[in-house]
């Protein structure tokens, strides 16, 4: 099977994070997947797709009358965990896990349809992920990455980031990583840190959630990227401003997140996201997080 260019591209620069260097998975990706498929007694059913970091085919197998879906992941630390959340949520709220090899990052999945939310008006959207935060909102497992560690960590980077940031945004996304270290409930909940849009796949009958980072952290830590995603349909200065204001507002009605812990997480989220895009010069992903930022502290 030809590998997805967009994958390799994307992977093989990528350097080691607990794992192999991206060039070094890349390289060996096309054995992995026959051993995988040989190992499972699966066969490709259909085209290959694509994540920035993983490979999913379709398969095929004689105990799979549905079809599945297997995920070859390049390892690295986000990802760690994701058969352990996958395995917790057990089929409610996020994709099915039928099997896993965590030594080889491959998971056999339920099979899902290619249908998500970015075609579903704006605040129904919303909703649908403010529902499944109630689900996927759970007791932690023991293996899951703390976010307070996260916050340490990268209250460090923040430090030392120089002036690719406003100092004023930097002290104030700082303290407020103190202070969500210190709440007793910042490494309670189990959370997906990336739903968005694009994550939530239908089976048929219901939406589920795909591709978590999971973490033992906070609700509130769960809104930034709805926020992220879906951006050039908002417009620009006061539409953009009022448009992601009332996705947080949505987000937070349905769900029960207060709306300035909602706030607080997102803005220290956005400053970490535009620390490591101006570090890649991404100049676009720098106004953006400044311009959520705003929207919400207005």
């Amino acid at each position: 099977m030809e590998l997805p260019p967009a994958l390799v591209e994307g992977v093989r620069g990528l350097e080691p994070d607990g794992g192999q260097s991206g060039a070094d998975w890349v390289d060996a990706l096309p054995a992995l997947l026959t051993a995988v498929l040989e190992d499972w007694g699966l066969a490709p059913d259909g085209p290959a797709r694509h994540g920035r970091t993983a490979l999913v085919v379709p398969v095929a197998g004689a105990d799979l009358p549905r079809g599945a879906a297997l995920k070859l992941v390049w390892p690295h630390a986000e990802a760690a965990t994701e058969h352990l959340a996958l395995r917790r949520w057990d089929g409610d709220g996020a994709v099915g896990l039928l099997r896993a090899d965590p030594s080889r990052g491959a998971l056999l999945l339920e099979r899902l349809r290619d249908e998500d939310l970015t075609q579903m008006w704006d605040e129904q959207a919303c909703e649908v992920v403010a529902e499944l935060y109630g689900r996927l909102h759970v007791a932690p497992y023991p293996q899951a990455p703390r976010l307070s560690t996260w916050l340490a960590h990268q209250s460090e980077a923040l430090a030392a980031s120089g002036d690719a940031l406003p100092r004023r945004l930097v002290a104030r996304a700082r303290s407020l990583m103190t202070q969500i270290a210190q709440d007793p409930a910042c490494d309670a909940t189990l959370v997906h840190t990336d739903l968005h849009f694009e994550n939530v796949l239908s089976d048929g009958t219901d939406w589920v959630a795909i591709d978590p980072k999971p973490m033992a952290g906070h609700p509130a830590f769960e809104i930034a990227p709805m926020l992220g995603n879906r951006t050039d349909e908002m417009g620009t200065g006061s539409s953009l401003r009022y448009l992601v204001r009332r996705r947080a507002e949505v987000l937070c009605e349905r769900s029960g997140i207060a709306w300035e812990q909602a706030r607080d997480h997102t803005v220290v989220r956005e400053c970490v996201t535009a620390m490591w895009a101006a570090q890649a010069g991404d100049r676009d992903r720098v106004s953006l997080a400044m311009s959520l930022v705003k929207a919400l502290e207005d």
